[in-house]
């Protein structure tokens, strides 16, 4: 099916939402492991990326009525599964949030020690500062956040694919230092997985996209659409994200990636400590700020729904009537000063971003996006018929991206 002016906006829209924090530390993790995982892996995760992203928007565009991931589940297994689905979609994005808060904030630190000169400004105020400017602007309502974010996602985009190519006359050997052994690569893959599985998730839109479609056509029309949204976004987000990736990488060497890594700081922040350009030490701390701060607004917002729709549920729970009785306003309101403390203090403390990547975000968006449609459509009648004999391919890469943090680093 040929995509119309409507269905290339979607794809827009979800490559957004892959594109953001996630690139900016998968560089770090890819180039530690020499070049050997990142090609394999680059052969293999456009498919791997499409058909489980495709599950999600199957079982809501195939739905006999429009609903989100949600509501399909409760349709055809009942309330209490669909509120355990609501938990798990509401895990897959906590821990980012966390992630995002940790990180804007180091990238503001580096800066202000090494470009401003103002060295050991206290974290905590500086944390605070960052999070109550990010979080006012999602108070101040979703029109001034869609705004601000529009405004800086396509200028990053833009800012980004310049800065690849950028780099590629500062090309060199050095990541092809890494010896080719069994073993290494073994486990540099299995490292490396979670966090190209994050940093190529745009799970969190696949529903809205798939709801929205499901309530203009029918059910097969809206699985066709969004079949081919799916695949072209995927398709744009491997070119995308592994030419960064790869260009990063071979702009740098070893040495540098693994300072990256000590300092708990992104692939921007790093480079703007090495390149030797008085404006891109200035230009490229910028990039890395809206791409975190972009990416933090629409998780801290899926976050919020997701604990306000769990929390709702549960104060209803012996009466489901009651639900829309609640003050919601109110549970909005105390719900996101408890977000801002809590990812106040855990970036305070200043937890290493890979290891929250690759041991907590990336393994509950395995089970979210890889397991969880698999075994929808062996257990749901009407899934069925979207069955092939790439689901087990499937469900073994979203083991692969729950364990293999955890194996790796122990191999």
């Amino acid at each position: 099916m040929t995509l119309d002016r409507k269905d290339w906006e979607w794809v827009l829209t979800c490559f957004g939402t892959a594109v953001g924090a996630g690139i900016l530390y998968l560089p770090i993790r890819a180039g530690l492991g020499g070049i050997w995982p990142m090609v394999i892996l680059t052969a293999i995760i456009f498919p791997i990326t499409y058909i489980a992203h495709r599950g999600i928007t199957r079982v809501v565009a195939s739905c006999p009525k429009p609903t989100d991931i949600i509501g399909a589940v409760e349709y055809d297994l009942g309330r209490n599964v669909g509120f355990a689905v609501s938990i798990l979609y509401f895990l897959s994005i906590v821990t980012i949030c966390v992630g995002y808060a940790t990180g804007v904030t180091n990238i503001v630190a580096s800066f202000l020690d090494h470009q401003l000169g103002i060295v050991g400004f206290p974290r905590a105020v500086l944390t605070f500062l960052l999070l109550a400017g990010l979080t006012g602007v999602i108070l101040a309502g979703e029109k001034v956040m869609v705004r601000v974010t529009s405004l800086m996602t396509f200028p990053l985009i833009i800012l980004l694919a310049g800065l690849s190519l950028y780099m590629v006359p500062q090309w060199n050997t050095a990541v092809f230092s890494v010896p080719f052994e069994t073993g290494d690569v073994l486990k540099n893959i299995l490292l490396l997985f979670p966090v190209l599985v994050f940093a190529m998730n745009f799970s969190p839109v696949c529903s809205t996209l798939a709801a929205s479609y499901r309530a203009q056509f029918g059910a097969d029309e809206a699985v066709q659409r969004t079949d081919g949204i799916i695949k072209w976004t995927s398709l744009i987000l491997l070119v995308f994200v592994m030419f960064f990736v790869f260009s990063m990488v071979l702009a740098t060497s070893p040495e540098v990636l693994a300072m990256a890594q000590e300092k708990n700081i992104d692939i921007l922040t790093t480079m703007s400590l090495v390149v030797s350009q008085p404006v891109l030490k200035y230009l490229i701390p910028l990039i890395a700020f809206l791409a975190i701060a972009s990416s933090y607004f629409g998780h801290f917002v899926g976050t919020r729904e997701g604990l306000v729709g769990i929390t709702t549920r549960v104060m209803a729970w012996g009466n489901p009537a009651a639900e829309a009785q609640l003050n919601r306003k109110k549970i909005n309101l105390i719900v996101t000063v408890a977000m801002m403390v809590g990812l106040w203090f855990l970036a305070v403390y200043n937890p290493p971003i890979l290891k929250i990547i690759g041991a907590l975000s990336a393994p509950v968006i395995a089970i979210y996006a890889y397991l969880m449609p698999v075994m929808l459509m062996k257990r749901i009648p009407r899934l069925m018929i979207y069955q092939s004999r790439t689901a087990g391919f499937i469900f073994v890469m979203g083991l692969i991206g729950i364990a293999g943090d955890f194996v790796g680093s122990y191999l």
